[in-house]
């Protein structure tokens, strides 16, 4: 164990940074000395004593009342008791540390990836990844990050916030959502390795959507993110961790994490163009988009396809301003912080790796470590068209405790699927359905595949009961609804459904449901197939 103190650690840093950050986002006091927000010195954690908290009667419930901002129903949740007790266990000695009122009662969430993240959500939820218990070097940077979202949850940083809701709405449509309904009409050559081809771009598609979906959290400002690493640094040292020594590589690593992510996305987007260009020409898409009529599942494939690599630019020219600071600046500002909020340095400790040593000792975290790299494994393999290395890979996920998780049925029924064996896949889909962790995309999935193969009656029922199961929540299943009354000729159903979608006020949700529809996208495509931009998943979510 290596001692460490604020005043060895950061003191170059420190005196560095006094005169080039305001931190967290206010003017610092006159004369460039002191830590300020309300004008008066000290830990952050004193300086918001007069705050009105939302405690979870007001703008946080209302905005939880969707489904998406709701911690159990996120994607990819891996019920792990023993690791969320620990997790629970560690939250509550640093919840412990705020004097002021507290809301409803934290919830802890594990995802089954290999982020090195977490995030909040208005239902006082603390999602973390796996990556995160997973790659930690010390217990003391587990404690920063969950004190950071800790800070989110206890400042109310989603009570004032009109575009959460919609942020997460967004996550529950996809840009080219619909590409996979047309997976069973090849597009000129032969059928087969058309309808091969298409299959991967649509499992290609999947992966692109889960890297870019999986840990999106809500929108907070940059300010917010300031307050929640001064809140999150007086959260854990009063705790007695060591924040100095977490952050300086807390920050490092998380933002490493999401360039590899951005790196693979990029990769997924080539790859996705290529696939696309196999069996979509420019010029069908742009007669498929200067007629009237024509076979519809055809026209989904391609209006998806120009979706994806047209209104995606769109989508992400907009993009706001990147909620974190940079690395270097996080860590310059955590430094002046430190300096100016506990003078006489903050005391001197070692590095604790007990509380990790103990977490990741124990069968159920073996086990996680193993599905969590087996589902991503398979992932990655059915995008390539790889399908007995994805086969191989989720057999390993089925040998293991978490067999009938969500996480792992849903893959199993989507490879199934992929590979034409459609009752396989529709069972596998209704096994993961039962749990009460089945995931939105989940039930999504299992929409498409059944409307994708006529079985429009007991699509609709899957939708009821997905609608049902997430808090009557029709978002993610709107496009789909859309697509299945206009099969069925009931024009009337359509016209209510596309109105209603509208009214959520979401772009791509609405470019979705038009679609669905039969109505033509705005945007025309190019004289060749572009290079596909990356979709919008912002900065690291910490």
């Amino acid at each position: 164990m290596r001692a460490t103190r604020r005043g060895i650690t950061f003191g170059a840093l420190a005196t560095t940074a006094l005169t080039t950050l305001d931190w967290p986002g206010e003017a610092r006091a006159q004369g460039g000395s002191g830590f300020s927000v309300s004008g008066a010195r000290g830990p952050f954690i004193k300086q918001v004593a007069g705050r009105r908290f939302d405690t979870g009667g007001g703008g946080s419930l209302a905005l939880a009342a969707d489904a998406v901002n709701l911690g159990r129903y996120q994607t990819a949740r891996l019920r792990m008791p023993r690791t969320e007790a620990k997790v629970a266990e560690l939250l509550a000695g640093i919840d412990a540390q705020w004097p002021y009122a507290k809301g409803p009662p934290l919830q802890v969430h594990i995802l089954g990836v290999d982020y090195y993240n977490a995030y909040s959500l208005p239902d006082s939820s603390i999602v973390v990844a796996f990556g995160l218990l997973d790659d930690a070097q010390s217990d003391d940077e587990v404690a920063f990050v969950l004190a950071h979202e800790l800070g989110h949850v206890r400042l109310g940083h989603f009570a004032h916030q009109p575009d959460t809701a919609q942020r997460r709405a967004q996550m529950a449509s996809r840009l080219g959502q619909l590409f996979a309904v047309a997976q069973a009409v090849p597009i000129g050559g032969s059928a087969g390795a058309a309808l091969n081809v298409v299959s991967q771009a649509g499992a290609t598609n999947d992966l692109i959507h889960f890297i870019s979906n999986v840990m999106v959290e809500p929108a907070h400002t940059r300010d917010q993110e300031d307050e929640a690493d001064c809140i999150g640094y007086d959260l854990s040292q009063a705790a007695s961790y060591s924040p100095d020594a977490a952050t300086a590589h807390v920050f490092d690593i998380i933002q490493a994490d999401q360039q590899k992510r951005d790196t693979t996305v990029n990769a997924l987007d080539d790859q996705l163009k290529r696939q696309l260009s196999q069996v979509i020409s420019p010029s069908s898409l742009q007669s498929f988009m200067n007629s009237s009529s024509g076979d519809m599942r055809t026209g989904l494939l391609e209006g998806a396809a120009r979706i994806a690599l047209g209104v995606a630019a769109s989508s992400s020219a907009g993009r706001d301003e990147p909620q974190h600071r940079p690395p270097e600046e996080r860590k310059r500002g955590i430094a002046q912080y430190s300096t100016d909020a506990y003078p006489q340095g903050a005391p001197l400790r070692d590095v604790r790796q007990g509380w990790l040593t103990a977490m990741r000792g124990t069968g159920e975290f073996a086990q996680g470590r193993l599905v969590v790299a087996a589902v991503g494994e398979a992932k990655r393999a059915r995008a390539d068209g790889h399908y007995a290395a994805a086969r191989a890979a989720l057999e390993r996920a089925h040998a293991t405790a978490f067999a009938d998780a969500p996480l792992v049925l849903n893959e199993a029924a989507r490879l199934a699927d992929d590979m034409g064996d459609a009752p396989a896949a529709d069972g596998l889909f209704q096994q993961a359905s039962q749990s009460p962790d089945q995931t939105v995309d989940g039930y999504v999935d299992h929409v498409r595949m059944l409307y994708r193969t006529g079985q429009n009656e007991r699509a609709m029922q899957i939708v009821g009961q997905g609608v049902a199961r997430f808090d009557n929540d029709q978002k993610p299943f709107i496009a789909l609804m859309i697509a299945v009354a206009r099969q069925e000729g009931r024009q009337d159903e359509v016209q209510n459904y596309l109105r209603s979608c509208q009214a959520y006020g979401n772009p791509a949700l609405t470019k979705d449901c038009e679609l669905a529809a039969g109505q033509s996208a705005t945007a025309e495509p190019g004289p060749s197939m572009p290079k596909l931009p990356t979709l919008p998943f912002g900065l690291p979510h910490f």
